[in-house]
């Protein structure tokens, strides 16, 4: 374990990243996820890891130096009872109850607990231990200081695991951990499939070595790194300057066009197989009303966004890389969040839309999904064929595959009309199984899975 954490801190920060990188072309991000990672302790019991065994790198500038700085104090900050309790409150604010994901530019603002509308305890115990917490320097910490760090560069707290796995009344111990998009997107050019990992220490939540240690021997001490796997096992949180995936700004996505009307008009009546001539006379209702992720996509510590467009007939590729809504082309969610738990556990999720396709017109023979996701804030860029057919003229269209936005096309499908009405209406498995305890075949999307319901409309 030693060997594999010290050379990889060695290619980030003694400079053979810089010189292996000036050398390294990106190609194509793969679909299939690599059986192997690029540090060897994430086979390894991360539950018994020795922290003595990773060699101490120095923060390898300012900014990670101050961001390291927050992630340690603000485990001292945690140690107040009240401010744990607002920690695991802040769940409620992500749109997910059992995922922390904040900016906390707004609570430092602010001085408010989001969901008591009380002040802070947080904020008040943040400003205490600057004042109490013994160092070796004679001015102690400058929490004002920290405070503007975390305005100016707006750094988040995630904990993808902390309130669904770990009791708030259980918790002893806590991982404090920190993200920067330069360590990301260094270990994603040396692998391109690298699942994502943050440097880490340990702060104890009662009476330890820790209480004994100034903040500058904490901050000179060894970390190691955390993942999903660790994050499982241990209560832990991440810093960093997130991107706000959750506002769905990642693409300027035009508005005009489509026919997503929710109030759209469904009747009951029956939907009836294709002809002999492989022809129908329906107008159909396409509809997905679950998928789910198999596993993260997104590099840890950051939760999944997927986007979705349906094609049900020619389409233009926009300046984005992604299909262009027009009437032929609909956008049915963009940028929706799919925690890292609900990834992990393979978790189903209700999608926004009421339907993806309002009327699959019967000279329509094919529909294509595209569905995107974000991985990392690395930029590779690559592009590849995309194909749509309809009335025997087939157009192809080049499509991004990876932005400097960080959206990347995770799978393009087209879907017979023919075919999977006649898969609906027999239930034919297509070798996955069923949603639930239905008769509807899941279809595999690459990393996400999915099912459609038909009707008449």
């Amino acid at each position: 374990m030693k060997t594999g954490l010290t050379l990889l801190s060695y290619m980030n920060y003694k400079g053979g990243a810089t010189k292996f990188l000036k050398g390294l072309t990106l190609f194509l991000l793969p679909i299939l996820i690599a059986s192997l990672t690029m540090y060897s302790c994430t086979d390894a019991d991360l539950g018994n890891l020795d922290t003595k065994d990773v060699q101490l790198i120095v923060p390898s500038n300012e900014y990670e130096g101050k961001l390291k700085e927050l992630s340690v104090f603000f485990g001292e900050v945690l140690k107040d009872k009240d401010a744990l309790e607002e920690l695991y409150s802040l769940a409620s604010e992500g749109g997910q109850p059992d995922d922390i994901d904040y900016n906390l530019k707004n609570l430092f603002e602010e001085g408010i607990n989001p969901s008591s509308r009380k002040a802070s305890a947080i904020v008040s115990a943040f400003k205490n231990s600057a004042k109490n917490l013994r160092t070796t320097s004679e001015n102690g910490i400058n929490g004002e200081e920290l405070i503007q760090f975390i305005i100016d560069n707006e750094i988040s707290i995630l904990a993808p695991y902390l309130v669904e796995d770990f009791k708030l009344d259980e918790v002893e111990e806590i991982t404090v951990s920190w993200w920067t998009e330069e360590f990301e997107a260094q270990n994603i050019a040396l692998d391109e499939d690298w699942k994502g990992a943050t440097k880490a220490v340990k702060v104890s939540m009662g009476n330890s070595s820790n209480n004994n240690q100034t903040l500058e021997e904490v901050l000179a001490g060894e970390y190691f790194l955390a993942d999903d796997e660790w994050a499982q096992n241990n209560p832990t949180i991440v810093f960093g300057a997130f991107q706000n995936d959750n506002e769905g700004n990642l693409l300027e996505i035009e508005k005009n066009g489509g026919d997503l009307d929710a109030n759209a008009r469904v009747t009951s009546s029956p939907v009836l197989l294709c002809n002999v001539d492989d022809k129908t006379i329906q107008n159909l209702t396409v509809r997905m009303p679950a998928f789910r992720l198999e596993e993260n996509i997104a590099a840890w510590p950051k939760p999944n966004y997927i986007f979705l467009w349906v094609a049900h007939g020619n389409f233009t590729v926009g300046s984005n890389g992604f299909p262009a809504l027009s009437p032929n082309v609909n956008a049915p969610f963009q940028a929706y969040k799919v925690s890292r738990k609900d990834a992990r556990i393979e978790r189903w999720q209700v999608t926004p839309a009421s339907f993806i396709i309002s009327s699959w017109q019967a000279d329509s023979d094919n529909m294509q999904i595209v569905w995107g996701v974000t991985r990392a804030s690395a930029s590779i860029n690559h592009t590849a064929g995309l194909k749509a057919s309809i009335d025997d003229l087939e157009v192809t269209e080049k499509v991004q595959i990876a932005l400097k936005n960080d959206v990347q096309l995770e799978s393009a499908q087209g879907f017979d009309k023919c075919f999977t009405i006649k898969n609906n209406i027999n239930s034919i498995d297509q070798g996955i199984g069923y949603y639930g305890n239905t008769n509807y075949p899941v279809y595999q999307f690459n990393r996400i899975r999915a099912y459609f319901t038909l009707e008449e409309n």
